[in-house]
């Protein structure tokens, strides 16, 4: 239990510490508008990664139970 306490704690401190090197080092230090576009796409690829995996995953687990979510793929079960 104390490990996911010091997970969670250490991300909330890590994404403080992402905003203030983005505004910090990117934005006003570099001045540079292509890297914080860069770094902006990224994060935005990465997080849709991880919710799709992340609904495929608990779509998966709330099928072990009889709830079914949509299908993202549109081409749903063949019953």
């Amino acid at each position: 239990m104390i490990a996911l306490i010091d997970f969670v704690s250490r991300l909330v401190g890590d994404l403080g510490r992402f905003v203030d090197i983005f505004l910090n080092d990117l934005i006003l230090g570099a001045g540079d508008p292509l890297s914080a576009l860069l770094v902006v796409v990224g994060q935005l690829l990465l997080v849709g990664g991880v919710a799709v995996l992340g609904y495929a995953a608990v779509g998966a687990l709330l099928n072990e139970i009889g709830v079914n979510l949509p299908a993202l793929g549109g081409r749903g079960r063949s019953e």
